[in-house]
């Protein structure tokens, strides 16, 4: 049976990065701009229809209103359905550069046939996952509604006996906390099992969710601690880099003292924001772009390096042939 190398599967982003440092930035830039692009176009209209409620008081009219809506609603929807398909181009992008490094052009970004069953991949995996944890819930609903019944009625009594109320609000806790946790667990365990599902349909041209559970059989527990490990490093690198932000949002208010005081905040314009605040916007974007971009590649560089290990390429040439 193909065996796992845990820390050269967890490391696989990381040699990823090494390799194509701007491929990984591109990933990044693109999901940053796309945003950008919906702010610019959509965020204006939101900013207009807050103010002319906040000027209306307690009492706006049903126009402001349906706007205000209507202008959230359209940037939340068209940043999502972009989102998703950027997405699937970047974690496409990511497993063409394991699986198929020959078809490099523009950061191997592409928005295509795989493309398309990633995001159908994705989109069922997620809904299972969420009807897993919608069932599983019931009954702790219902268990932690009926002692919380049970100690609403037993409030009167615990004039006389305070602790028997306090144990049971504890172990009504205690239940709840466990029962979350056996709901976390289970979801991780579909998720480690389904894990290939994505990269076995981008590499196989077809849906492939459910093959993978197959595939993973007896690996769950080294699939568990590769994408331990890189979520162990992947927080490292968020930590440093937001710490870098922190700095540079701490040097940048102490540069500027008006930016203590709330009248000189109440009375600057945009571009007295911009221009005092350009160091630290500047450095918040290249740390999102290089984050975006980091955090697509070690995950799911680290999927695509499983993938290969479960599946050699000469068994994968097998199945096309």
């Amino acid at each position: 049976m193909a065996e796992i190398q845990v820390g050269e599967s967890a490391t696989a982003g990381l040699r990823l990065i090494a390799r194509r440092p701007f491929s990984v930035l591109t990933w990044g830039v693109l999901a940053s701009a796309y945003v950008t692009v919906i702010l610019v176009l959509f965020g204006g209209g939101v900013a207009v229809a807050v103010m002319s409620m906040v000027k209306a008081g307690a009492d706006p009219r049903p126009e402001q209103v349906f706007g205000l809506i209507g202008s959230a609603l359209g940037a939340i929807g068209l940043l999502i359905i972009g989102l998703i398909f950027i997405g699937a181009m970047i974690q496409g992008a990511v497993f063409r550069t394991e699986l198929e490094p020959e078809r490099s052009a523009f950061a191997f970004l592409r928005l295509g046939r795989q493309e398309l069953w990633l995001i159908a991949v994705n989109f069922v995996l997620s809904f299972l996952l969420w009807v897993v944890q919608a069932v599983l819930s019931i009954p702790l609903v219902i268990v932690t509604v009926g002692m919380g019944m049970a100690g609403g009625a037993g409030l009167s009594a615990a004039q006389h006996d305070p602790g028997a109320f306090a144990g049971a609000m504890a172990g009504a806790l205690g239940l709840r906390l466990i029962g979350q946790l056996i709901i976390t667990v289970v979801t991780i365990w579909l998720w480690l099992r389904f894990s290939m599902g994505a990269v076995m349909s981008f590499r196989e041209r077809e849906f492939r969710l459910f093959e993978s559970w197959n595939l993973t059989k007896g690996h769950a527990g080294q699939i568990f601690m590769t994408m331990l490990l890189v979520w162990l490093m992947m927080m490292l690198i968020y930590f440093i880099a937001w710490m870098v932000v922190g700095v540079t949002a701490g040097v940048t208010v102490f540069a500027n003292s008006d930016l203590s005081n709330a009248q000189t905040l109440a009375s600057l314009t945009a571009a007295g924001w911009i221009s005092r605040l350009t160091p630290m916007i500047a450095v918040f974007a290249v740390v999102l772009v290089a984050l975006i971009g980091i955090g697509n590649a070690m995950t799911w560089g680290a999927v695509a390096h499983i993938y290969r290990q479960l599946r050699p390429p000469a068994e994968v040439a097998a199945t096309f042939s």
